[in-house]
């Protein structure tokens, strides 16, 4: 007979094993059922709806799959976690079939046929360590073999002084493309899926909440993928950073907490595509909108059209699109997008904002230190590129912000 103590024991291995990934919803689930089975209760379906997904009087659980679905995924989630970890004496934590409750069963009773396959292929981790590597090359070897420029004058530019005071840590947040697997008949994952619509684990388990059959043809792989050229242009951003005597810490976009948003300075370096959560924030008083593929941009006021070749079959030189966006947070931080629509436009932003002659021209266009007040302005360049390189650019436009349109209302003061 196993007693409170060791449940919660259990559950706690299972926490800190990080098989619940990403979702901060399945450790309320299992924190839930852990104290439902400390006080001796067995809760209805409504009462989990309630307190974990904090639903009304109104939810029904004949009409909505929710909490069912979630109680039905954690049970996978338990059952990785056992295929990782067996239990030496032959039992292990389950949620009984039927019921909303934690108990420990025999592991062999716990185990379903035809369940999906949890090893991924070989191939799918080559892939994974073929990424860390090629960002750990291109931050340690170009790091040591870019010419030196003057980064510290960089740093005083008006662009980048809020954004480097002391006031609040600097939060650099990576464009990175949130990935999961597509199963074969089989249950193994037969390819890689990026959707621009689930940026993490939590859109994931949204998607399946509301479409549940999806739940046999995907499978949560905590696997993200960095574009070359955004680590290539965070090794030019870098160096303006490290300039001053800021707290600098580096998250993935797939990680980034909304209360981070006005807690820190936030830096964002990555493809336009991958903005995520910050998206609505860039172009909410933006003249510029995006286009369905991601691989274009629209000026909403002169119906003027900005579209990237890259990628196009038979093209040598293509037209690539840079994106700079700053403007203050909700709470007199400051915010400073480095992006692009893909590599050659998010290499050459960084360049234009690292390199004091670019930066410079910018200032000009823009008249900055001018008028007082934090920045907030955008700014498009159209760039030449060939084979991901950035080989020339220009500014083809420039706008202020509304930075109150933004947030819908007064900004904290810097």
């Amino acid at each position: 007979m196993y007693d409170i103590e060791s449940i919660t024991g259990e559950v706690q291995k299972i926490v800190e094993s990080g098989i619940l990934g990403r979702s901060r919803t399945y450790g309320r689930l299992l924190a839930y059922l852990l104290r439902c089975s400390t006080d001796g209760c067995r809760p209805k379906e409504i009462e989990i709806a309630a307190d974990v997904f904090d639903k009304g009087s109104d939810f029904n659980p004949n009409q909505d799959s929710l909490v069912r679905v979630y109680v039905h995924n954690l049970r996978q989630k338990l059952d990785k976690y056992y295929a990782k970890h067996p239990d030496r004496d032959g039992m292990r934590l389950a949620i009984p079939k039927g019921e909303y409750r934690l108990a420990f069963v025999p592991a062999t009773s716990a185990v379903q046929g035809g369940g999906v396959s949890n090893m991924p292929p070989l191939w799918l981790s080559v892939v994974a360590v073929l990424l860390v590597l090629n960002l750990a090359a291109v931050l340690v070897f170009e790091w040591g073999s870019a010419p030196a420029g003057n980064y510290e004058e960089v740093a005083g530019s008006p662009v980048w002084s809020d954004m480097l005071g002391e006031e609040f840590p600097l939060l650099v947040v990576v464009g990175d493309y949130y990935i999961f697997g597509e199963l074969d008949e089989a249950g193994n994952v037969s390819r890689l899926v990026r959707e621009f619509d689930v940026n993490s684990s939590d859109d994931l388990d949204d998607l399946f909440v509301y479409e549940p059959d999806l739940q046999a043809s995907y499978l949560d792989l905590d696997l993200t993928y960095l574009p070359q050229g955004s680590a290539f242009a965070l090794k030019d951003l870098l160096r303006v950073v490290y300039t001053s005597n800021k707290l600098v810490r580096v998250t993935s976009m797939s990680e980034l907490r909304v209360a981070d948003l006005k807690s820190h300075d936030i830096l964002y370096v990555g493809y336009i595509s991958a903005l995520g959560t910050l998206m609505d924030f860039v172009f909410a008083s933006s003249g510029l909108r995006v286009g369905e593929s991601y691989d274009e941009l629209l000026n909403w006021r002169t119906g003027e059209y900005f579209t990237s070749g890259a990628g196009l079959p038979g093209q040598g030189n293509y037209q690539d699109y840079g994106l700079i966006s700053t403007f203050p947070g909700p709470d007199g931080n400051q915010f400073l997008i480095v992006a692009g629509t893909r590599d050659s436009g998010v290499m050459h932003t960084a360049q234009a904002l690292s390199a004091p002659a670019d930066i410079a021209t910018l200032e000009q266009a823009l008249a900055l230190g001018s008028e007082p007040g934090p920045p907030a302005f955008e700014a498009l360049y159209e760039v030449t590129g060939f084979d991901r390189m950035n080989l020339d650019a220009m500014l083809v436009y420039l706008s202020s912000l509304d930075y109150g349109q933004i947030w819908g209302g007064e900004l904290t003061a810097r």
